[in-house]
């Protein structure tokens, strides 16, 4: 009987458990090995290669699961005391016994493989996991591939892991390995699939042509398809230029100089997308009159000032050209407070130190809510209030506009956008009616063409281009009713794509283009934030963003990048 004293021991202690092993196993074993050694006991003779293995079947199948169930079951060798065992090595095999008498093993560089197949054979798992951290402690620039594929072969994921990442880290060097030259492609195909998303084109590229190289007759066919799996449009330009464009294995195949090619004509694109500015400037406006303003900057620099236009502007159009920004027509303040649409052209050269106004040649028509862009060297304006059909173009050289030849349609709240060498004539008011319809202006034919029409009729929208796409945005539909919605025209393909609508509603707004991507500011609609916001537009992932706010409400003005 417990004294009174330490009844309530257990419930004072705080330790829940603590296990307690009996020496007594680990000297079993060691006394089974003995005899073992000395020939007592043994039931069982394993005879692998030219070797004979004596042992213990229960000893064998309290370790392993492998002769566990060979002795357990039905199984011929259960009643007999001779096994056969093959594609083990005989040395891997010794070594397994022994372990598992002795619960010691010594993995070496000579045995590991031998050991890693016997013991996933045998599964017997801690040998497995021995020989795997033996691999993991044994990554380097030469041995990595090799470690890789046994990783993978024996499922190992956390030394896969492991190996992917060092790979990884020393691509460079790896690829200039013989254990790499000498990969099959499919084995090859295999490694970029792993290491493709966090390696550099440029590494992968070496790869490929390295690869290659090695065995040229043979391989030369494969490095078609290999080499347009890298994207040159994230290779330094430097590098396509120096090294790309230079090799022989490019040079020698046509569809790959094709691939180049088309590198280069997508670069220089981009390159001639990014050089449009960084800077927005506002001109006048229903509010905003003379004002030029600065709304908005990529490079959040301070904001510059700018001189006011000699007169208000509303409805008016601006163009950039050669470092100049043209004020071109609109509707001016008269006497009286009457309102009156104006031929006049002010422009305002950047390339100057003192930044002023003066007025150039007027256009040969009084026009307002026109459409005008820049092709080539030249300015071109179409459309007036009036339903007028009628153009002109506008030559710096000479300070001279010139006519055109007119539109089908008379119209005007239109866009008119330059695009891969021909004008483009869209939407508007004519006819009493809000117009889709599209015209193609062909400068070396002097001719205008209907194309396919949009998808909504839109009048006093903004629409602008971006490589080959042409993008109207906003206005007002035939119900009346502000939109926001969007669409893109593929020039290639005649075909107009509706994409993600605008934050916010738009008409009597303005838009350009920087840096590749689309800014939209001002106007009016359903909500009075739109009249004060800037909205961004990336055609690559098909999203808007608000990413400013002016300090004046913006609607019948005109912006342009600088």
């Amino acid at each position: 009987m417990l004294s009174d004293k330490v009844k309530t021991l257990c419930d004072e202690i705080s330790t829940e458990k603590i296990v307690f092993e009996r020496q007594e196993a680990k000297s079993l074993l060691e006394y089974a090995n003995r005899k073992r050694l000395n020939g007592k006991f043994n039931d069982v003779t394993i005879n692998i290669e030219d070797e004979s293995i004596s042992a213990n079947k229960m000893v064998l199948s309290c370790f392993s699961d492998y002769f566990g169930s060979m002795f357990d079951i039905e199984m011929k060798e259960k009643h007999e005391n001779q096994v056969e065992i093959r594609g083990v090595a005989a040395a891997a095999m010794k070594l397994i016994v022994e372990f598992i008498y002795t619960g010691n093993i010594e993995i070496s560089k000579e045995n590991v493989c031998d050991l890693l197949s016997a013991s996933n054979m045998m599964q017997i798992n801690d040998v497995k996991e021995f020989c795997l951290k033996f691999l993991e402690d044994s990554i380097s620039i030469e041995t990595c591939l090799k470690i890789s594929y046994l990783a993978d072969l024996y499922g190992s994921d956390h030394l896969e892991d492991q190996v992917k990442t060092f790979i990884e880290e020393n691509i460079d060097d790896v690829i200039t390995t013989e254990n790499f030259k000498n990969l099959s492609k499919a084995e090859l195909v295999s490694l970029f699939r792993k290491v493709k998303t966090q390696i550099s084109e440029t590494a992968l590229y070496k790869a490929v042509v390295n690869w290659t190289k090695h065995n040229r007759e043979e391989r030369q066919d494969y490095f078609q398809s290999l080499f347009q799996a890298v994207d040159l449009t994230i290779i330094s330009s430097n590098f396509v230029e120096d090294v790309v464009s230079c090799e022989t294995l490019v040079q020698e195949n046509f569809k790959c100089l094709k691939t180049l090619v088309d590198d280069f004509v997508g670069r220089a694109k981009k390159e001639r997308i990014k050089a449009k500015g960084t800077r927005i400037l506002s001109l006048g406006g229903d509010e905003t009159l003379v004002k030029i303003t600065e709304v908005f900057s990529i490079l959040q620099e301070p904001c510059k000032t700018y001189p006011d236009l000699n007169l208000g502007h509303t409805s008016l159009c601006s163009v950039l050209l050669h470092g100049c920004v043209y004020a071109i027509g609109g509707e001016i303040l008269k006497d009286k407070g009457k309102d009156d649409s104006t031929n006049r052209v002010s422009r305002l050269n950047l390339n100057t130190e003192e930044l002023k106004w003066e007025e150039v040649a007027p256009m040969r028509l009084k026009r307002m809510v026109m459409g005008a862009t820049v092709l080539g060297d030249l300015i071109f304006v179409v459309g007036e209030s009036n339903d007028d059909r009628s153009g002109e173009c506008y030559i710096p050289t000479i300070n001279k506009w010139t006519t055109m030849s007119s539109m089908k349609q008379g119209r005007h709240g239109h866009s008119l956008v330059a695009c891969e060498g021909f004008l483009y004539a869209i939407g508007g008011f004519g006819n009493g009616l809000r117009l889709k319809s599209v015209e193609r202006y062909q400068p070396s034919d002097d001719v205008w063409n209907d194309v396919a029409p949009m998808t909504t009729p839109r009048r006093w929208f903004a629409s602008v281009a971006v490589g080959g796409f042409i993008y109207a945005t906003g206005g007002e539909s035939n119900e009346g009713t502000t939109e926001k919605s969007v669409e893109r025209y593929d020039v290639t393909a005649n075909k107009w794509t509706r994409l993600s609508d605008m934050n916010y509603g738009r008409n009597a707004h303005s838009a350009c283009v920087m840096q590749g991507k689309i800014y939209v500011v001002g106007g009016v609609g359903d909500s009075e934030e739109c009249g004060t916001t800037i909205e961004c537009y990336d055609p690559d992932n098909d999203k808007w963003t608000v990413v400013g706010e002016t300090s004046d409400e913006l609607l019948n003005h005109s912006v342009v990048a600088i």
